[in-house]
């Protein structure tokens, strides 16, 4: 109902709002990265020579990288090493430093990157910078996508938030329907596992070996449709203003190797590392050694990104390594035939739900715990061993999103639908509102994302 020209103006009060609702320091947090950003790349567009172009860009990329290490990574980098001590009684630093021991900014690690990635695409001559800050603070911090992604790119996201747009039905149509499937998804799908798989974790040495194997599975599509389902809703969220994110998953347990896995898989987190970390360091035209130095720093970096926990350096690296190895050793292994075909699926998904481990577990100590659960049969315990125990509606709601995602669902769900009978369309409506409703857990799960 509003002017073309404020709906911009709405929609960035409405997502400062939205971010600052939950924590005002942060939005402010926000705020800084945002302007320093937007300075820096304005004052790199117009300056002259090489040395102050790269000045501008590393400062704002500096600038960017000492906030998210005082938050998320300055006990784990530092501890109470001297340095730490030095900086604990500076006043810039002190605050930031005390507050992310209890809580990291939620979409730190997102909106950070966005916001680089316009730095550098305009260092580049990607792009042109955008004079008006207000707009650039409406492209880092639009809501939708802006706690968990996608990661999008300036040019894209940019051009339609300002575009003339007339309210279309067919977009709230579809935007309802992937906010709809999207949240049976999170709450019908994966809070479901999540509460199976919490229940392992909480004490693993109580659990039998195949209590183990029953949880690893289970985790790796809760993590799966959490994420999914919160990049659905997002699209959704953004489809209601005519807006058009990027997918952000594209049926990764159909991938027959990891490196076809990870074009799968948060594409917007995949494509970024290619483009603004790979591909600079020499990606495939540096020889083999500086292919694989570029892939184990891609995954280092990645499994840095997603948490300053050793488990998450030992996920990134170990993902690193079956890469490489797939890439080199297991190219054209059984392919060919249908039986090659699953074969390589199974494979794939089986090692990455292997590397989960390290995602989920607290500490490498827990980890390598699961694994000796996993892979050596327990003879003995002091007290019998438990068995997980499912209900029933966990495997419903999983086969059903299994079959329904990787199957039947040949676009996205919302074109899927679309077309559909009345009836049709309308069983699946109900089918997921009721699950959503009914059986949707009663312990709330966080979006597993927003820790990142």
């Amino acid at each position: 109902m509003l002017p073309q020209t404020v709906r911009w103006v709405f929609l960035l009060i409405s997502s400062y709002f939205f971010y600052g609702f939950w924590q005002l320091e942060f939005a402010a947090l926000m705020l800084f990265t945002t302007v320093v950003d937007w300075y820096c790349a304005k004052r790199l567009y117009a300056a002259q020579g090489l040395f102050w172009r790269q000045f501008w860009m590393w400062l704002a990329i500096s600038s960017d990288l000492v906030i998210l290490f005082a938050f998320k990574y300055f006990d784990f980098a530092l501890g109470k090493s001297p340095l730490a001590q030095t900086l604990y009684h500076m006043p810039a630093f002190a605050w930031m430093i005390e507050l992310g021991k209890y809580v990291i900014p939620a979409g730190i690690s997102f909106y950070t990157f966005q916001s680089i990635s316009y730095v550098v695409d305009i260092y580049r001559g990607d792009e042109k910078p955008e004079p008006n800050v207000f707009k650039f603070m409406l492209f880092v911090s639009f809501f939708p996508q802006l706690v968990a992604g996608p990661i999008e790119r300036f040019g894209k996201l940019h051009q339609q938030l300002f575009a003339r747009y007339q309210p279309q039905l067919e977009d709230l149509k579809n935007g309802g329907r992937l906010l709809l499937y999207g949240l049976f998804l999170k709450v019908a799908v994966a809070d479901n596992l999540a509460g199976v798989v919490d229940t392992y974790y909480a004490d693993p040495g109580s659990f039998t070996s195949s209590s183990a194997w029953m949880a690893s599975f289970m985790f790796t599509f809760q993590v799966y449709y959490d994420f999914f389902g919160y990049s659905l809703m997002a699209q959704g969220a953004a489809l209601l203003f005519g807006i058009d994110l990027m997918d952000n998953f594209n049926k990764p347990f159909l991938a027959q190797s990891v490196p076809e896995f990870w074009h799968r898989w948060h594409i917007s987190l995949s494509t970024w590392f290619r483009d603004y970390i790979y591909i600079p360091v020499g990606g495939n035209k540096g020889g083999t050694g500086r292919l694989i130095f570029g892939v184990l720093l891609v995954f280092f970096t990645s499994g840095l990104w997603h948490g300053a926990n050793a488990t998450m350096i030992y996920f990134g690296l170990s993902q690193g390594v079956l890469y490489l190895i797939d890439r080199f050793v297991f190219r054209k292994t059984f392919s060919g035939n249908s039986f090659g075909v699953a074969f390589r699926r199974l494979k794939t998904a089986f090692l990455f739900m292997m590397t989960l481990v390290f995602f989920r577990s607290g500490n490498v100590g827990q980890s390598f715990e699961i694994f000796n659960h996993l892979w050596v049969p327990r003879t003995y315990c002091e007290s019998p061993a438990l068995n997980l125990q499912v209900d029933p509606q966990v495997w419903l709601f999983l086969v059903v999103g299994i079959i329904l995602d990787h199957w039947i669902v040949k676009e996205r769900v919302d074109r899927w639908i679309a077309p559909l009978k009345l009836g049709y369309r309308w069983f699946w409506y109900l089918f997921f509102l009721t699950a959503v409703l009914l059986f949707g857990g009663a312990v709330n799960h966080p979006f597993v994302y927003f820790q990142f």
